[in-house]
């Protein structure tokens, strides 16, 4: 079982409900988070919500081929790992999977080869913490915490309206439980909440004791930045 740190965010693909319960199941049983999904579409629509690290994709599929659902996951995801479950025996199939980093799994499948994807992701996200906790954050830049507090006034844009900060609170919660995680971070996670954070600072919105803690959620993603050995933004006290 996986600890909280280490849980991963499944896409699992398939229009055959056995072979996409049996996944489901599968990756359940190691402690991570598995969403089902039955066609591209479906599964296209579920990235609004959700972020996730490792996608498991068949490859004949209603509307759209797996791999090209996977090229396309690929280009907008770097860091995810994709699998392509498939009972199609080609050989360009697994030449194109090759070239775009996605992993070719044959069915029936041998249940330690999905284990293996699961575990390998672990490992790789742990692998890229160490490094990024070693690096200097020379293009890290420019500073805010000096003037974040003064950002609002600056442009002074009153009466946003509620579904708009609703839906801006929202997506920073779900990128701050990501970045909590040491599977599911990403730079590109901690950039989109970032971006989140300083446009409620643009619209003068605090979100004051919106976060699971309690605290703001300014001070939520700072106190993360401090474990993830990254440079904090806001400087607001944590019992904010």
């Amino acid at each position: 079982m996986q600890s909280d740190a280490d849980q991963l965010n499944v896409l699992v693909i398939d229009d055959d409900p056995g072979t996409r319960g049996l996944l489901v199941d599968l990756v359940l049983s190691r402690g991570h988070q598995a969403v089902p999904a039955g066609s591209a579409e479906e599964g296209l629509n579920l990235l609004v919500n959700w972020s996730f690290q490792v996608a498991f994709l068949d490859q004949r599929l209603p509307g759209m081929e797996g791999l090209l659902l996977g090229e396309y996951l690929r280009r907008n995801n770097p860091d995810m790992t994709i699998a392509l479950v498939t009972g199609e025996d080609d050989s360009r199939l697994v030449r194109v999977a090759k070239d775009l980093s996605i992993r070719f799994i044959a069915k029936p499948f041998d249940v330690q080869l999905i284990h293996d994807v699961l575990d390998e992701t672990i490992s790789g996200a742990r692998q890229r913490e160490e490094l990024r906790r070693q690096q200097t954050d020379a293009e890290f830049a420019p500073v805010f915490a000096p003037h974040a507090a003064s950002i609002a006034d600056a442009y002074g844009i009153p009466g946003v309206p509620e579904r708009i900060e609703k839906r801006l609170a929202e997506t920073i919660k779900r990128r701050l439980a990501d970045l909590k995680s040491v599977g599911r971070y990403t730079e590109q996670g901690r950039v989109i909440a970032l971006s989140g954070l300083l446009t409620a600072r643009v619209l003068g919105l605090d979100f004051r004791k919106l976060s699971a803690s309690g605290t703001s959620l300014f001070a939520e993603y700072d106190e993360i930045m401090r474990k993830r050995g990254r440079r904090t933004e806001f400087d607001e006290p944590a019992d904010d």
